[in-house]
């Protein structure tokens, strides 16, 4: 079982991360199909008065199917934590200025889709401290930088981990900076299989 201990920062925060762990856990469901269903209307009966916002209401729907992933991290995303992402893809990228809200979308997507793992449980050991738990048969399965990432968004600071490989400590240099520290008294033999593995499947 993989997981990610933590502690909580701001208990308001961290009930807006319970919703995006909601959404991870239904959108890796076998039967889970985006709703695409748009807004229905009776044009020949509807009021005069509710037409503007009938046209506004069916405009939005519109717009939503041309970029519907940029929709659901709006959506999904309050936007402090999007703003977040956004300082941290500048901290980390070798152009910043070139980064754009449009970027984290990329990270919402990975969110979705390329964190290839099932989420198995999110649990509170007190008030400020609690453990994320989650299984995978892929390596790699997308790694976990920007899951912890974006946990951090929510002031949720990650301290240790399990990776499929290490055991280890998370040590923060900065608000979008840190390291993992593996722990394990086999670290220089499974670090070598990580990396072959990781060489395997460039």
């Amino acid at each position: 079982m993989l997981y990610i201990n933590f502690e909580i920062g701001d208990t308001a925060k961290y009930k807006d991360f319970e919703k995006l762990y909601a959404y991870m856990v239904e959108i890796r469901q076998p039967d889970f199909k985006f709703d695409d269903t748009g807004p229905e209307f009776d044009w020949d009966t509807i009021p005069e008065d509710e037409v503007e916002n009938a046209l506004e209401e069916l405009n939005t729907y519109l717009d939503q199917q041309v970029e519907p992933e940029v929709y659901r991290c709006k959506e999904k995303l309050p936007e402090y934590v999007r703003e977040f992402l956004k300082h941290y893809l500048q901290h980390t990228s070798e152009s910043p200025e070139y980064i754009s809200d449009r970027d984290v979308v990329s990270i919402f997507n990975y969110l979705e889709f390329d964190f290839e793992v099932a989420m198995e449980n999110l649990l509170t050991t007190d008030e400020y401290s609690g453990v994320v738990q989650f299984s995978t048969g892929n390596y790699p399965f997308g790694g976990l930088e920007r899951f912890i990432a974006t946990m951090a968004a929510y002031q949720i600071k990650s301290i240790s981990c399990f990776d499929g490989f290490n055991h280890c400590e998370l040590h923060w240099t900065s608000a979008y900076d840190f390291e993992f520290i593996p722990k394990s008294k086999n670290t220089k033999r499974t670090s070598k299989v990580a990396k072959i593995i990781k060489k395997l499947f460039k």
